[in-house]
């Protein structure tokens, strides 16, 4: 049991679809090497080191007491010494700081110009125009491989006198009065791994991007052995660049407008004719169907 209406789509056209402009990278912000202020003399510093120089004293006294009161002396002597040389060099330690403060607030300066002209360069790169002529542009490229359909014949506005090929035209005349491209019937494709040829009920062509998509009706009669075959003659047409779209008989007679706005949707999804599902927007959804 199968649910309709299926889509195979090849996978780089899906891929494509998801594909946005590259931007340029916007480099990280500044950031500021030490954020806190000098001081004329770190207190902090010098309480721990006269604890520190305590407690070693006291540790060698306990063993050695001249080395003990020696320690002691040098140790206050060097204590002072860089007390004096934090406070002599205080000016120079400050006027250093305020130099990198100036320098950082000028780089976050220039770095916020940057960033406004990044989201500028952004949003137009990203804009809904640029990336639809960026995904088109590689769409040409993707489908040039698919070669010319000869002896194809456009859906016409004659109808056939059975009630299905009816219907079936009457789908294809409502979708074309909406598309840019062609709707043609009767197109014949040779399959080498089915070694036969392939019909599809009707087929789509944009002859600006050459997009093939095969529309395709299938009956509640089909065999397995029917479908199985198609199956292969799938996957030999999505490898060789065409979107498939199958419906189900039931779906065509019952609900013709609805597989119309299936298949805008498939256009719009895929960034191939966002053009066309807005004309559809009062019409329902389709509902799956499972044969």
């Amino acid at each position: 049991m199968r649910q309709f209406p299926v889509i195979l789509i090849p996978p780089e056209v899906q891929r494509i679809a998801q594909s946005k402009p590259a931007t340029p990278k916007l480099s990280p912000p500044p950031r500021l090497t030490s954020s806190e202020q000098p001081q004329p003399i770190n207190i902090q510093e010098a309480i721990a080191l006269s604890f520190g120089l305590i407690f070693i004293v006291a540790l060698v006294t306990t063993f050695a007491k001249e080395l003990g009161i020696m320690l002691l002396i040098v140790g206050t002597v060097a204590l002072v010494l860089r007390i004096r040389y934090q406070f002599l060099t205080y000016k120079k330690r400050y006027q250093s700081y305020q130099n990198t403060l100036q320098n950082y607030f000028k780089k976050l300066e220039t770095y916020s110009r940057e960033e406004v002209g990044h989201e500028q360069k952004l949003a137009i790169a990203h804009s809904p125009e640029r990336i639809l002529e960026f995904r088109h542009q590689q769409f040409k490229k993707f489908f040039a491989k698919i070669p010319a359909i000869e002896n194809a014949i456009a859906v016409t506005k004659i109808k056939s006198p059975d009630r299905d090929q009816s219907a079936i035209d009457d789908f294809g005349i409502t979708l074309q009065q909406h598309l840019s491209g062609t709707i043609y019937q009767g197109i014949k494709l040779y399959i080498p791994s089915v070694n036969q040829d392939w019909l599809p009920t009707l087929t789509y062509i944009d002859p600006v991007l050459n997009v093939h998509i095969a529309i395709e009706i299938i009956g509640d009669s089909e065999s397995a052995a029917n479908l199985m075959q198609k199956d292969l003659s799938d996957r030999f047409l999505v490898d060789s660049g065409w979107i498939m779209i199958k419906f189900s008989q039931k779906q065509i007679l019952q609900s013709s407008a609805q597989c119309c706005k299936e298949f805008a949707k498939l256009l719009d999804r895929l960034s191939l004719d966002p053009s066309v599902l807005p004309n559809f927007e009062s019409i329902p959804d389709l509902a799956p169907v499972k044969i």
